[in-house]
């Protein structure tokens, strides 16, 4: 990385080279987009805010999958996660009640800053020996084409994951009979007791 940056000063710089150079500029710019937006959901008082900024979040993790060739990947965190899944979050705040928090800090806020950090300090250390770490194993370029595909993740999931996967589809089900239970529970009409 600093010979490409003496390079980029001496204006000298082969064609492949700025491509680099700007890949890494983007991957880093979005990653810091995203470590930001994980602070304001973290730091923001109001949890409307709060979710709009975790969507914020996972977009940036969707922009982060399509740099790196994984577009299947970056579609289920789109339409799955910062669609789905966040519309939900925000009905049931919406449902529950947006009360504004007073910010304090406790052990929660301080995990979540220690949380923070160490992802800036991986996202500051896969751009130093990231592009130059050499790949090991048995890899070869057309198994790396496939690792974010649709197929790749269906083998993937569907064989050595399929336990987990349904454990993950029950939680999702006992969450939504929850909601439903609460939102009965707390929006039960009121009768009146008539006299005679």
């Amino acid at each position: 990385m600093m010979e490409m940056l003496e390079q980029a000063l001496n204006f000298n710089l082969p064609q492949e080279v700025v491509f680099d150079l700007f890949y890494q500029t983007v991957i880093f710019a979005v990653g810091m987009t995203a470590l930001l937006a994980s602070l304001g959901v973290i730091l923001c008082t109001n949890p409307v805010y709060s979710a709009l900024f975790l969507i914020g979040n996972m977009v940036c993790l969707a922009m982060l999958f399509l740099l790196y060739n994984a577009e299947f990947l970056a579609a289920v965190q789109v339409v799955v996660y910062a669609g789905a899944v966040m519309i939900l979050f925000l009905f049931i705040i919406a449902l529950l009640g947006a009360h504004k928090e007073a910010p304090e800090l406790n052990l929660q806020t301080m995990a979540g800053f220690a949380f923070v950090g160490a992802l800036f300090c991986e996202l500051l250390m896969t751009l130093r020996i990231g592009g130059n770490r050499p790949v090991t194993g048995n890899i070869t370029p057309e198994l790396l084409d496939e690792v974010g595909s649709a197929k790749a993740i269906g083998i993937e999931l569907f064989s050595k994951h399929i336990v987990p996967f349904e454990l993950a589809s029950l939680l999702l089900l006992v969450a939504a009979v929850g909601i439903i239970t609460l939102a009965k529970f707390h929006y039960r009409p009121i009768r009146r007791r008539t006299t005679r």
